[in-house]
């Protein structure tokens, strides 16, 4: 049996074949695809990164048996009119489809379907979790206009305001300022301004690569750097812990954890894994997904739909094979 995973979001399109077994075959990356894109770049970076990991793993879309996909920005149902469309767009039958809010897929692949909950670290940040009951929720996830706590765009957000506090002396003196004035390659602070509103045009996924300079300012023992980092990690285990208490979890055997890049830095990790012990102190809290390994959403939601086990052995035999 032959199963295509995708994992759609802001930053790329990651595509790979695996089997019942786990198996994987081919693995491709291709451009973003989350659905506030336009159309036409959405079919675009999905039609490559599924012809590409066809082509390496030697099969044809004809002998894929399910197609799973987890798949960002489907908040609305225009969203997933759109997303549909876009399927059938590429050609796909849609009877062999399915497809996920990439913020159930990030429940499956750290709870593995057991009840619990899931917050993405990401360009942007959204959490989902499911009670013994069946009941579910989901926290954050507002976009980055009005929320996103905890992101990589919040964080990038939350250091240029740093710099210019700094800079008009309203704030605390931080290397955030030289770093990135040199990394926007500008004279001054003043001149970020251009680069940030003109350049840009205030691209949430271009913004969002700052957060991995306010992790090197940290790691450099920058103090406004710090607290950034840590109160994003506290900000995404609020978005878990409101989840735990308003589906009644609290005293009940659950898993939790987090996925995605902004989980790269260990003050953000150290940060959420320390407030979710405290706050959710019955819950088995798994190590944080990075890269790769959100696929394994999309690879479990597969084979719950297929009837397949979904052992530890296996997932561990996935983890291993995307890691080399």
């Amino acid at each position: 049996m032959l199963i295509l995973c995708m994992d759609i979001g802001k930053t790329k399109t990651l595509a790979i074949t695996l089997d019942q077994n786990g198996n994987i075959f081919g693995k491709f990356t291709a451009g973003p695809s989350g659905m506030w894109l336009k159309e036409e770049v959405v079919i675009r970076n999905i039609k490559e990164a599924i012809n590409g990991c066809l082509s390496i793993s030697n099969f044809k879309l004809e002998d894929v048996d399910l197609i799973s996909i987890s798949w960002a920005d489907l908040d609305t149902q225009k969203d997933w009119e759109n997303a549909w469309k876009v399927i059938e767009r590429i050609g796909i039958e849609k009877k062999r489809v399915l497809i996920e809010h990439d913020a159930v897929a990030a429940y499956y692949a750290v709870t593995w379907g057991e009840p619990g909950a899931a917050v993405i670290g990401g360009t942007g940040s959204i959490a989902f979790g499911v009670n013994r009951r069946g009941q579910s929720m989901r926290s954050s996830g507002w976009g980055w206009l009005i929320g996103d706590e905890g992101s990589a765009y919040w964080i990038a957000v939350k250091a240029l305001n740093a710099v210019s506090r700094a800079h008009d002396g309203r704030g605390k003196e931080t290397i955030l300022s030289k770093m990135f004035t040199e990394y926007f390659n500008v004279a001054n602070e003043l001149d970020i301004l251009h680069k940030v509103y003109k350049e840009l045009g205030g691209d949430p996924t271009e913004i969002s690569k700052l957060a991995k300079i306010v992790d090197r300012a940290a790691c450099l023992g920058d103090e406004v750097a710090i607290e950034i980092l840590d109160e994003a990690g506290k900000e995404l285990a609020l978005a878990i812990s409101c989840i735990v208490k308003r589906l009644g979890m609290e005293d009940e055997r659950i898993v939790v954890g987090g996925l995605g890049g902004v989980f790269r830095s260990n003050i953000v990790k150290e940060s959420f894994m320390y407030a979710i012990k405290e706050s959710v102190p019955k819950a088995i809290v798994r190590e944080p997904l990075i890269g790769d390994k959100a696929i394994l959403g999309p690879i479990v939601i597969a084979y719950k739909r297929l009837g397949l086990k979904v052992s530890e052995e296996n997932i561990r035999l996935i983890l291993n094979k995307l890691e080399e």
